[in-house]
Formats: C-alpha cells, structure tokens, sequence
C-alpha cells in the first residue's frame, strides 16, 4: 500500500512538473498568426512635384531613424476600406474635422523601387496619393497598412502633414518606405487611410478593393532581399497605377512530453 502511494506521488510529481515545463515553452512561442520577428521600416515622404532623385532618397532613407513595429501578424479578420460615415465631428468652435465627403482619394499609384537579389520581391516601394477636398484647401496626413495574403492589416508609417487644394493635381503626395526587417517574402495589400492633420480624426480609408494597385505587391524585407550570392546588385523599378475610377500503456504523467514536441515541430516548419 505504502508502495503504491509512493508511485502514485511519484507521477503526480512528474505530471506538475512537466505541466509546468509546457506552460514555459508555450508562453515563449510566439502568438498564432504572429511572427515571432519585430517589424522594422524607414520611410520619408514628399510632394510629388518635389520628388528627389535616387542618390537623394537613399540618403534620406538612410538619415531616417528606424521605425520599430509590432510583428507582423499574419492570420486573422481584416476590415476593408471605405468611407467614414459620421456627420462633421466637431471638436471646438473652431475645430471641425472633415468627412469622406468634404475630402477624398481620387487616384493611387504604386511604384515598386528595389530588388537587389532579383528574385522578384521587393524591399522598398512608394505610395503616391492624389487626394481631392471641395473646399479651397484641406491639411491633412496619410497612414499606410499592409496585409500579408489577406491577412489583418498592420501599420507601417505614416507620412508628414500636406495640404491639399481642390482638385489640383500638384498636391499629389508620395510616401517612399524601405522595409528592413521583419517581412517574410509574400504578396501584401496596402491600404491608405488618410486623417486630418489638426484633428486627428480619420477622413476615411483606401484599399485594394478600391484601386487595383494596391493589390498583391510582391515585397520582402531588406534581410531576405540582401540574403543572396550576387556580385553586383540588380535594381530594377515597376509602376504599378490604375485608374481609381489574394493505448497505449504509456502513463499519463508522459503526455504533455509529445504535445510539446509536436507544437515545436510546428512552429519550426
């Protein structure tokens, strides 16, 4: 009798203990649908009218501290783009905040910038945005988000505040980001949101659905575009543009051994 308890104790001790080892490696696994890597992307931006020639991006781009982001989740629900519906929001009695009425989005184009291995993903791309007010100007800013095979969006950057006048095509804004770290090679969306600048409140959003353009971008980190045995870097340039108008015996206590080798295969494949 003494003899059986003292087995029996014996595996309860194992079970908590190996419990307790499960619980330790679970918690150190990255979240499903999450890599396990922190984003990482440069970016700057300008008026179109203003674009600075390749040797002046680069050294801009390289001046620009390191934007650090979440990882990039990669599984998941994600809102499409489209209009706020809210009457004008008034914050003060001299502060009011445009609506997707009183200011939108005419026309996107995409530009993919660099590919130095030449394996047809890109790090470095930009983002030109032709947005429209029907008041003689509006001030506002534009936030980009990308989605990896359809998955949540993730937030990127964000551009400096512009001005916009009417229709004017000379107030076209371009948002040029490297992506440094943290993006598996893959196809993303992107998605525009713009904001008015002295408010902060969202005008409304802009995706793939709305522009083609902005769809299934082959893009990679600047880590994995850089991880290939080439002599001399091949840089190449694509516009993207469309119009606005992807039994056993075994005892109990041994359990949890196998399920945590199992997930650890998983997460390494």
């Amino acid at each position: 009798m003494n003899k059986n308890k003292s087995n029996y104790q014996g595996k309860f001790q194992q079970l908590t203990l190996n419990i307790a080892i499960t619980g330790l490696l679970l918690s150190a696994l990255p979240a499903y649908g999450e890599s396990e890597k922190a984003a990482s992307t440069r970016s700057i931006s300008y008026l179109s009218a203003s674009t600075p020639d390749k040797a002046e991006s680069d050294s801009r781009l390289q001046d620009t501290a390191l934007q650090v982001l979440p990882p990039i989740t990669t599984d998941g629900y994600r809102e499409e783009s489209g209009p706020v519906y809210a009457a004008r929001y008034i914050t003060s009695y001299t502060e009011v905040s445009y609506t997707s009425a009183e200011v939108t989005l005419y026309d996107a184009e995409t530009t993919l910038i660099s590919d130095f291995n030449h394996d047809g993903f890109y790090h470095r791309f930009s983002v030109t945005i032709d947005a429209d007010t029907i008041y003689p100007e509006a001030y506002i800013f534009a936030e980009l988000y990308l989605s990896y095979d359809g998955g949540p969006w993730n937030y990127i950057t964000a551009s400096d505040s512009y001005h916009i006048y009417r229709d004017s095509e000379l107030d076209t804004f371009t948002i040029e980001t490297e992506l440094a770290e943290g993006f598996d090679p893959g196809y993303y969306d992107i998605r525009i949101e713009l904001y008015d600048a002295d408010s902060g409140y969202r005008i409304l959003s802009y995706g793939p659905y709305d522009d083609p353009s902005l769809s299934a971008l082959p893009l990679e980190d600047s880590y994995y575009d850089e991880y290939a045995e080439v002599i001399v870097p091949v840089e190449s340039e694509v516009i993207i543009t469309a119009s606005g108008h992807t039994h056993g015996s075994m005892g109990l206590w041994l359990l949890p051994l196998p399920f945590v080798t199992a997930l650890l295969r998983r997460f390494r494949s």
